[in-house]
């Protein structure tokens, strides 16, 4: 994970922006990186991925990032935390590839969720693991069959002995759509693809679910000959909180 020492500035001439000069530091562009890739991030899932090392610092440079206009904080008093995006100006440090991302983006309260929560995973997988993750718009694929394919993880804990695919479910999907989402994942495993998509020949699929009766539905639409191993556990299993619905 990211040290938590003290960040080396990047030798560029600060940004002046509404007559306000930031000086913009390595930690300040992996941070801004990181919520526009997760789509947001509040400030103690911040701490927890190893940005800061407190509160204090971790909202302070928020504010300053905010006050510079590479963030915008959410307004959420369902959430009880600070909650943050990222805005156009944050892709002109991200780069083009990242910054694209950024264009268009939803912040409608279910995709919020959602996201918030496959973040809670994510740093509940990153304490039994320093695998390096992926991220859902870096592992969008086509696998071609008889047709094209599209396979959507929500991220990837790249373990080297074989990398685990992640699927948050918040239980809001219909068990058509979840069986889709396996088929994608069985033609990925049977067409030998797998390796020239992803660097990889094999794989195995997380689906980290709300509670023991989902997971019961979810298990039981496994179909009988997958080719791949397809664990099924609840947010409390992996250590996760989800995070509440809100509108």
């Amino acid at each position: 994970m990211f040290a938590k020492a003290r960040a080396t500035p990047v030798k560029e001439p600060p940004k002046r922006l509404g007559g306000l000069a930031l000086k913009i530091t390595r930690r300040d562009i992996a941070v801004l990186r990181d919520v526009a890739l997760s789509h947001s991030l509040t400030s103690s899932q911040a701490i927890e991925l190893g940005y800061f090392g407190s509160p204090t610092r971790a909202n302070t440079r928020f504010r300053e990032l905010g006050k510079a206009g590479f963030v915008r904080k959410l307004d959420c008093q369902f959430l009880r935390q600070n909650l943050f995006i990222a805005t156009r100006l944050a892709a002109e440090v991200v780069g083009d590839k990242v910054g694209k991302l950024i264009e268009g983006r939803t912040s409608s309260p279910r995709f919020l969720q959602h996201a918030l929560s496959l973040t809670n995973v994510r740093i509940a997988l990153s304490r039994r693991s320093d695998a390096p993750w992926r991220f859902e718009q870096q592992l969008w694929r086509k696998v071609r069959t008889s047709k094209l394919i599209e396979v959507r993880p929500d991220g990837l804990l790249q373990v080297p002995s074989l990398p685990i695919f992640i699927e948050v479910d918040l239980g809001n999907t219909g068990l058509p759509r979840f069986k889709e989402k396996l088929d994608s994942y069985q033609a990925l495993a049977t067409s030998g693809q797998c390796q020239d998509l992803y660097g990889f020949p094999d794989f195995r699929l997380l689906t980290v679910t709300t509670g023991q009766l989902r997971a019961r539905n979810l298990r039981c639409a496994i179909r009988s000959d997958i080719r791949f191993e397809c664990l099924i556990q609840t947010f409390e299993e992996v250590g996760a909180a989800p995070v509440a619905s809100w509108s």
